[in-house]
C-alpha cells in the first residue's frame, strides 16, 4: 500500500485572520449601506425636501415658543407674587423691585401693567436706560396722573404729576382690551388664565404690540389684572434674524393674514419700512417671493397644505406653514420659505454626512477589529506558554488569564485547575466587581438651571454628646441604621434627591433631577413618616441601650440654581440659592421654639390643603428684610387628633392677639396653654414676649415678626 502524503496546511496567526474577515465584513456591508444612499438619495429629494421643511418649522415653532415662553413664566411669577401678597398697586416702589429684574432679564417685555376694578392703576415701561412708572387712583386723585422715572430698581431720577390731563392724556385700565378680556376670562375660566389681546397700538408710544394678561386675586380677595407688553418691533426682529436655512425666511402672522413678526428681507431694514409693514396684511408687503407662495397656494385650492413647492423667478422654493396656538384665544399663523436649493444642498450634505460616516464606521471598525483580534490573541499565547512551563514542570503559579471570551476562559480555568493538581496547591480567583451604572439625565459639566425646589436640612440634637459617649466603631453602626431609615423615607416616592449626608445631617430636595409638580407636599408627607418612624426607632434604641437621636427637620420652598458645580474634575449635582439659606435656618430655629419640624409659608401654600398646620412665628434673620413664616406640620388632614388641632388652634388664637398687640389678652391665652403643656416651648416664648411688651410695649413700627441672630 502506498502512504499518501498531505500537504502541510498554512497556517496564519489568529489576530490577523480576525483582523481581515472583519474589516472585510464591514467594508461589504458599508459600502452597501453608501452605495444604496447614494442611488436613492435623489428619489426622495421630494420626501427628503418636505421632512426638512417640517424640521426647519419645528426649529421655528420651538424658537417662537422661547421668545414667548418668559412673557409666561413671569405672568406666572407674578400670580405667585400676588397670592403672597408682593404686587401692590399703590407702591411703585415695591413693584420695581419686583418686575425691573423681570424686564431685565427679558428684553422682549416691554412694559408691565396692573390695574383694579377701582380704576387704579400701575404701569412700569422700559425707555431706553431709564424705567418709567405711570399711576392712576381714580378713587383718590380722580382723573390724574403720578409719573416716577428711575435709573434702577433703587434710585429714583424726577416724579411728576398731571393733575388735568388731556383727554388724550387720561388712562384707565378698566377700559383698555387687555384688562376687559382678562376679567370676562376670570369670569369664565379657570382663575390665571392666561389672555393675549389682538394686535394694537400701544397707549403710551402708539407702537403696536401685543399684549398677554391674566386675571389675579390679592390674599385679601380684591380682583386685579396685571398684563405685559410685546412690541411687534421686538418680535419682528427675532423673526426678522431667525435662521431657517442660508437664504431662508420665517414671519409670524395673525389668523387673518396680519403681519406680527416680519421675515428677513432686504425690505425691512430701515426702522420706516417695518414701522409700516407691521399689522399690513401679507398681500400688501410687495415682496415678490411671498407673492409667489400665496399664488401658488391659492391655485391649490381646498384646505391649507403642510408643505408647498412654488416657483419663484427661475428657482423653486418650498414653504411651509403650522398653527402656533398663542393662548386659548389666539392663533398664529408661523411661516418659513426655504429656497430648494438649500434644501439640496442639505440632502447633498446628507450624502457627505453619510460617506463620512461610512469611512469612519470603517476606521472604527479596523481599530475595533485590531483590538478583538488582539484581545483573542492575547489569552491564547498565555495558555501556550502556561502549557509549555507546565511540560517542563515549572508549576509556579501566574497571573490570572483575564479574557471575556467564554471558551478560553474555561480552557485557562481548567489549565489551571490541572496546575493545582500537580502542584498540590489551589488558588482561587474571585470574579470580577459588578458595577452597577445609573445614568439619570444629568450632563457632566458645570451648570444648573433655574426651578423651584422644596428644600430639606436634618440635625441630630445633641449628636456632639452622643458622639463623646460611643466608639466610632459603635457610633457608626448606629447612624448606619438612623440615615438607612431616613434615607429609604426620603427616596420612597421616586421624587426626592438626597443632596449630601454632612456629618449627622441630611440635605436633600424635591423636585429635581425628576420633575415633581408636589415637591411640597410629597418634602412635608416625607418629613411627618420620618418624624413617626424615628419616634419607634428610638425607642427601640433605648430598649437597647442604645442613645436616641432626636431630630430636627427644615423645610422650605422656593426658586434655586440646580445642576452640577465644582470644578471640571469634581462635579456635584446640588441646589444653590435662598431657599436652601433658609431652609437651614429654619431647621436651626427648632431648637429655640422646641419643636421637631417646621416650614415656610411657601410650603404651607404649596401643599393646599393636604395637611393640618401650626403657624408658630414670623421672624426676621438678620441681614434679611422680608419676614420668613415659620409653621408646623401637625399630619395629614382629617388624621390630627381633635385635641392636638384645638392647642394649635388656640396658640394660633393667641398669636394673633400677639400681633394686633393685645399683650394682655394673649398673655391670658398662653398661660392657659403653659398649664396644658408646660413641655411645649414655643408657648412659653411667646409668654415671654408677650409678657415683656405688656410691661412696654413696642414702638409703632412694630410689625410682630420676631428678629433672630440666625447663624
Amino acid at each position: 500500500m502506498t502512504e499518501t502524503t498531505q500537504a502541510p496546511v498554512r497556517t496564519v496567526a489568529i489576530r490577523w485572520s480576525l483582523f481581515r474577515n472583519l474589516v472585510l465584513l464591514v467594508v461589504l456591508v458599508v459600502g452597501a449601506v453608501l452605495l444604496t444612499t447614494l442611488v436613492t438619495a435623489r428619489q426622495h429629494a421630494e420626501t427628503v425636501s418636505r421632512s426638512l421643511i417640517e424640521r426647519t418649522l419645528d426649529h421655528s415653532h420651538s424658537a417662537v415658543d422661547d421668545f414667548f415662553a418668559p412673557v409666561v413664566s413671569s405672568l406666572r411669577m407674578a400670580r405667585r407674587w400676588t397670592e403672597l401678597g408682593l404686587v401692590d398697586v399703590e407702591d411703585p416702589a415695591a413693584f420695581n423691585r419686583l418686575f425691573i429684574p423681570v424686564m431685565r432679564e427679558a428684553p422682549q417685555i416691554s412694559a408691565i401693567n396692573v390695574g383694579d376694578d377701582a380704576g387704579r392703576g400701575l404701569a412700569l415701561l422700559r425707555l431706553g436706560e431709564v424705567w418709567r412708572n405711570r399711576r392712576v387712583d381714580p378713587p383718590a386723585w380722580g382723573p390724574g396722573l403720578e409719573f416716577a422715572e428711575w435709573s434702577d430698581a433703587q434710585t429714583p431720577v424726577r416724579s411728576w404729576r398731571i393733575d388735568e390731563p388731556s383727554d388724550a392724556e387720561r388712562y384707565d385700565p378698566r377700559t383698555r382690551d387687555w384688562f376687559r378680556a382678562a376679567r370676562e376670562s376670570g369670569a369664565t375660566k379657570e382663575s390665571g388664565t392666561i389672555h393675549w389681546t389682538r394686535p394694537y397700538a400701544f397707549f403710551t408710544t402708539g407702537e403696536p404690540g401685543i399684549t398677554a394678561a391674566i386675571d389675579l386675586e390679592t390674599p385679601d380677595g380684591e380682583p386685579i389684572v396685571l398684563a405685559i407688553d410685546v412690541l411687534l418691533e421686538d418680535l419682528s426682529e427675532f423673526t426678522r434674524q431667525l435662521e431657517v436655512s442660508p437664504a431662508g425666511l420665517a414671519m409670524l402672522v395673525t389668523a387673518t393674514g396680519q403681519v406680527m413678526g416680519l421675515p428677513g428681507d432686504a425690505r425691512f431694514e430701515l426702522p420706516e419700512a417695518r414701522r409700516a409693514a407691521l399689522l399690513a396684511h401679507v398681500d400688501a408687503l410687495d415682496v415678490p417671493l411671498l407673492s409667489d407662495a400665496i399664488a401658488a397656494r391659492r391655485r391649490i385650492g381646498g384646505s391649507d397644505p403642510p408643505t408647498l413647492r412654488f416657483e419663484s423667478g427661475d428657482a423653486g422654493y418650498w414653504g411651509g406653514a403650522r398653527d402656533f396656538v398663542l393662548g386659548y384665544d389666539q392663533t398664529l399663523k408661523m411661516v418659513v420659505i426655504v429656497p430648494e436649493e438649500d434644501l439640496l444642498g442639505a440632502i447633498e450634505r446628507q450624502r457627505l454626512f453619510f460617506g463620512g460616516i461610512a469611512l469612519g464606521a470603517l476606521g472604527v471598525a479596523s481599530v475595533m477589529a485590531l483590538l478583538l483580534a488582539r484581545r483573542y490573541a492575547i489569552p491564547l499565547r498565555q495558555l501556550v506558554g502556561r502549557s509549555d512551563r507546565v511540560r517542563e514542570l515549572d508549576l509556579q503559579p501566574d497571573a490570572p488569564i483575564r479574557t471575556r471570551i467564554r471558551e478560553l476562559s474555561q480552557l485557562a480555568q481548567a489549565q489551571e485547575q490541572m496546575r493545582a493538581a500537580l502542584d498540590s496547591f489551589v488558588r482561587y480567583v474571585p470574579a470580577d466587581v459588578v458595577r452597577e451604572l445609573l445614568q439619570r439625565g444629568e450632563a457632566a459639566r458645570i451648570g444648573g438651571h433655574r426651578q423651584e425646589l422644596t428644600i430639606l436640612f436634618t440635625d441630630i440634637t445633641g449628636f456632639t454628646g452622643i458622639a463623646e459617649t460611643m466608639s466610632p466603631e459603635a457610633l457608626t453602626a448606629h447612624m448606619a441604621e438612623y440615615f438607612e431609615a431616613l434615607l429609604a423615607i426620603i427616596r420612597a416616592d421616586g421624587y426626592g434627591t438626597v443632596d449630601k449626608l454632612v456629618g449627622d445631617a441630611i440635605v436633600a430636595f424635591w423636585g429635581a433631577p425628576i420633575a415633581d409638580g408636589d415637591h411640597a407636599p410629597h418634602a412635608v408627607e416625607a418629613v411627618l413618616r420620618c418624624v413617626e418612624r424615628l419616634a419607634s426607632l428610638n425607642a427601640k434604641w433605648q430598649s437597647e441601650g442604645l442613645p436616641a437621636l432626636p431630630t430636627r427637620f427644615g423645610l422650605a420652598s422656593g426658586p434655586v440654581i440646580v445642576g452640577n458645580v465644582g470644578s471640571p474634575s469634581r462635579l456635584s449635582y446640588t441646589a444653590l440659592g435662598d431657599a436652601v439659606n433658609v431652609a437651614s435656618r429654619v431647621e436651626g430655629l427648632n431648637r429655640f421654639y422646641g419643636t421637631t419640624a417646621l416650614a415656610t409659608g411657601p410650603v404651607r401654600a404649596l401643599t393646599g390643603d393636604r395637611f393640618c398646620w401650626r403657624q408658630v412665628d414670623a421672624v426676621r434673620a438678620r441681614g434679611r428684610r422680608e419676614p420668613v413664616e415659620l409653621l408646623e406640620p401637625l399630619g395629614l388632614a382629617g388624621e390630627v387628633p381633635e385635641q392636638r388641632l384645638a392647642f394649635a388652634r388656640s396658640y394660633e388664637e393667641a398669636l394673633a392677639l400677639y400681633r394686633a398687640r393685645r399683650f394682655g389678652a394673649a398673655l391670658e391665652r398662653l398661660e392657659s396653654l403653659a398649664r396644658a403643656a408646660p413641655e411645649d416651648l414655643s408657648v412659653r416664648r411667646l409668654a415671654e414676649r408677650a409678657r415683656h411688651f405688656d410691661a412696654a410695649p413696642p414702638p409703632k413700627s412694630w410689625d410682630g415678626v420676631t428678629d433672630h441672630e440666625i447663624k
